[in-house]
This record gives structure tokens, C-alpha cells and sequence, in this order.
């Protein structure tokens, strides 16, 4: 059984639906109130610099664009206390990180710190007159920028915060696939890796084929019943249907219908643990 290194979840902020995240410029519906800030630069970075020392991982809850730079400057001065070596090889993780910019994108790949992002967020409260835009205005298309975390050498992973958002794994890679920003669009097979190989790799999983099925890796998978495979990226004008297995071409569920592949059977390291009737009939 594997031993992960995961850390927690300190909260540096709050969240933006009680307006308690924190902001560098007022809330658009609350004007003179720019959330909470829970822990100073000083204090975050005495815990990432003893986690440094220590070569485990920290872990943060960070939302708003200040949280999130109070955070990064945390780093900054841990760095400095320890040497961004010990920060970089820690592996830490901040949890959400919905307000970055390009500054900040330089900074997580500076010190290799995972963001553990959901993309269930943007499907539920991203778009046009929805939460983030009444809460953040303009500010909102910019939330989530999972294509800019790639492009700029970012680790991601991604999951659902549940019970915050429904566990619902295809779901979550069909809202990477329809970002409510065209920009920050990723293809399926890129936010299916985010939902598998990516967390183990952020728990500081050590063996390089844990998530993937692979000849050698552990035997611990999902069987999903789906009514059509096929090569789906973030430009719908490119995506293509093919069960040719000389393709040598990864297939996934086709998730244009709406609908969610169902679960018949989960497997745990060669036991069943579950199986549905499906299956058993």
C-alpha cells in the first residue's frame, strides 16, 4: 500500500461566494470590502520553511488574488530562511489558486508547487451572470486559468472538493473541456491526467506508475460503461471518433452528450471493492 505525502489545507483566506476571499480590490457587489486574510506572510512561511527543512509537504487553501500573493510571499521568505532548493523539493500544494496572474504563474513554477485546482468551480459559478462575475466583475474571466497553468510549467492536479462540488469525475473533465473562458480550455486527455496520475504525483507518490494502466502499475482501476470513444481537445473542430487500435491513439468517454460514463466496478491494488448489478447479473 503506498504512503502519500500529502499535507493539509491551512486557510490563508476564505471563499468568494461569502466574499471572506481575499481581495486587491474591493468585491464588485460590496464595495469597501475586500475579504479575510487568516494568516500573515510571516506566519505562513515559519510553516513552509519547517515543512522545508523537514522535506514534507505544506498545503494551503488560497482563493483571492491577495491570498494568493500572501502566500507566494510567504514562499519568497521561507526560501530565503532554508534556500529554494529545500522549497522546491518539499513539493508543497496550494488548494484552489482561482486568481493568478502571470507573476504568480512564474512563482508556483519557481518553487514546483502544485495546484490542486476544480474544475467544477468554473462549471458551476464561472460564466456569464453567475456567481464569480457578480461577485468579481470583469475579474471573473480570468478565474481558474488551468491552460495557463500548463503552458507556464505549473503542476496541476484536480479534484472536487466534495461536498463543496458533487464527486463527479467525468463531469470535472467535461468542465475543463468547456471552460467558461475559451482560453483557458485543456483537452480531455490533459484534465484526465490532472484527475489521475497528477494527484498521486502531488501526494509525493514515489513509484512514476501509480494512476496509469501500465504493465507493472498497481492494479487499481475503474471499469466505465460509455457509448463512444473518442480524441476530444479544447477546439471542438478538431476532435475526432476512432475504436482503430493501430491508431495508437489514447481514447476517452465522449462527454459531448451530457451525460456521465457509469461506474460498474472500482478495483483496489487486485480487490474488487465494488461492482455493480450490471456485472454481478
Amino acid at each position: 500500500m503506498p504512503v502519500l505525502g500529502l499535507a493539509g489545507d491551512l486557510n490563508i483566506d476564505g471563499s468568494i461566494g461569502s466574499r471572506t476571499a481575499a481581495l486587491s480590490a474591493d468585491y464588485a457587489d460590496a464595495p469597501g470590502h475586500r475579504g479575510s486574510l487568516y494568516v500573515s506572510v510571516d506566519e505562513a512561511a515559519g510553516h513552509i520553511a519547517a515543512c522545508s527543512a523537514l522535506g514534507i509537504q505544506a498545503g494551503f487553501h488560497v482563493i483571492g488574488d491577495a491570498g494568493l500573493k500572501t502566500a507566494l510571499d510567504a514562499f519568497d521568505v521561507a526560501a530565503s530562511e532554508v534556500g529554494e532548493q529545500r522549497v522546491r523539493a518539499a513539493a508543497h500544494r496550494l488548494e484552489h489558486v482561482e486568481m493568478a496572474d502571470a507573476g504568480d504563474l512564474a512563482r508556483l513554477a519557481k518553487y514546483s508547487i502544485t495546484v490542486s485546482a476544480q474544475p467544477a468551480f468554473d462549471a458551476t459559478w464561472g460564466g456569464a451572470g453567475k456567481l464569480y462575475e457578480q461577485r468579481l466583475g470583469a475579474r471573473s474571466v480570468a478565474m481558474n486559468p488551468f491552460a495557463s497553468y500548463y503552458s507556464t510549467g505549473v503542476p496541476v492536479c484536480f479534484g472536487s472538493d466534495s461536498p463543496v462540488t458533487p464527486l463527479r469525475p467525468w463531469s470535472s473533465v467535461r468542465a475543463c473541456l468547456e471552460h467558461s473562458n475559451p482560453d483557458q480550455r485543456i483537452s480531455a486527455r490533459a484534465a484526465f491526467l490532472g484527475h489521475t496520475r497528477a494527484g498521486w504525483r502531488a501526494g509525493k507518490e514515489r513509484n512514476p506508475l501509480m494512476g496509469q494502466l501500465v504493465p507493472g502499475a498497481p492494479a487499481s482501476f475503474a471499469v466505465w460503461e460509455v457509448e463512444e470513444l473518442m480524441v476530444q481537445v479544447a477546439d471542438d473542430r478538431v476532435q475526432s471518433w476512432s475504436t482503430d487500435p493501430r491508431a495508437r491513439t489514447p481514447l476517452l468517454p465522449a462527454l459531448d452528450s451530457g451525460s456521465d460514463p457509469a461506474c460498474l466496478q472500482t478495483v483496489r491494488e487486485g480487490q474488487e471493492i465494488f461492482a455493480s448489478e450490471i456485472l454481478r447479473s
